[in-house]
Order: C-alpha cells, then structure tokens, then sequence
C-alpha cells in the first residue's frame, strides 16, 4: 500500500519528499491541497496538520509533518544506506545544517516575498527584490558554496531542497535569473542530472507560471 502525501504544486518541500521518493523507488499517493480553496484550514485537515501547512504524509495513519523528518523517515525505513544520505556523523551534520538553514532561516523570506504574488497577485516593488536579494538569493549562494554541490563534489538531500526552492527563482519571471550566474548555472545542471525533476516539478511550474501573469 503507498504511502499518502498531503500535497501541494508548486511547494518546495513538497517537491523535495517527492523528489527523494523518487530517487529511493518510493510510491507516494498524492491527494493534492488546494489553499485557494482553505482546503488544508479544514476540520479534516487540521486533524492531521494542525499548522496546516504542506506536505503531510501518512504511514497507514501514521503521520508526520514538515519535510525533513519526512525524509528521514523514509531514509530510515527504505534506504539506510542511501548516497543523499551517507553514513557519517559529519556529512549528516552538514546535510541537516543545510535543510535547517534553508528552512528555518531563508524560507521565511522567500515566503514572504512570494506569497503577495501568488496569493494577492501584487508585482513585486523595487523594494521587495532588494529584500529578496539580501535575504534569499545570498542565502541560497551561501549554502551552495564554491563546490558542484552543497557537499562540494556530492550530491546529497540537501541539494533536492535547494534545486526545489530555486524553481520559483529561475521559472517564474519575478527575477532576472542571469543576475544570479553560479545559482543558475547549478539550477540548470541539476535540472537536467535529476531524472525525475520535471516530473515532479513541471507541473507546478506551469501553474504558479500562469498565476504570475495576472500580476497587478
């Protein structure tokens, strides 16, 4: 029986669980949320996540919310010894400083900065891609480092996160990506490396890329 994730297109850390799901030969079940709608403010919903945020997974009614320790449950349970994942104190310190500092201190700026596009269709102000810039984009650049990969020459959990939240940079045109030449050149490696990218990301893509054009 797979698995159920609570899903929705165009969320990063929803992208990231699919896109390990992927590369671990996990079947996931999507029942997709559709926050226009407060689908994920209802009872139901809240019963499961009471955040009600994206994704949520369930095992048989065992569930589970935020990204990370989606992974690592499914890491544990279907691919102890998996090469995003490796087997070394240090390498996993670095893994889960990088997924921390992506969510705990970068994504709450890039939420801010997208969901007035998204969710009230505003163009963004000078202002706004200022802030951006300095709270997002140098981030980003940060966890990345001068290596192929956050790890340097390793690909590893970490990376799916990063590629996820860049989608939104490089796919929807709020920014100038060729301002951003080392972020854009991993984006467009990774998105060509990772089989299963446009699968999982496509079709969020071309949605959230329809919303922007009705930007006021």
């Amino acid at each position: 029986m797979p698995y159920t994730l609570y899903n929705l297109y165009g969320s990063p850390p929803c992208a990231l669980v699919r896109m390990l799901a992927k590369h671990i030969g996990v079947d996931l079940e999507l029942k997709n949320v559709d926050p226009f709608k407060k689908e994920h403010m209802t009872p139901e919903y809240l019963k499961l996540n009471p955040f009600h945020k994206m994704p949520t997974f369930s095992d048989d009614g065992f569930i589970i919310y935020e990204s990370s320790p989606i992974c690592y449950y499914l890491l544990r349970k279907h691919a102890p010894e998996c090469e995003l994942y490796p087997n070394c104190p240090r390498t996993r310190a670095r893994i889960d400083q990088a997924l921390a500092t992506i969510t705990s201190t970068i994504q709450p700026h890039y939420f801010k900065f997208f969901r007035p596009r998204f969710y009230e269709l505003k163009k963004p102000t000078a202002e706004d891609l200022e802030q951006f810039e300095e709270n997002v984009i140098k981030g980003f650049e940060h966890v990345l480092g001068e290596g192929k990969y956050v790890l340097g020459d390793q690909l590893s959990l970490a990376d799916l996160s990063l590629v996820a939240h860049l989608t939104l940079v490089f796919e929807v045109p709020f920014l100038n990506g060729d301002k951003y030449p080392k972020l854009k050149a991993y984006y467009d490696r990774l998105k060509a490396e990772l089989p299963y990218f446009e699968e999982v990301n496509r079709q969020g893509i071309t949605g959230l890329s329809t919303l922007s054009a009705d930007l006021k």
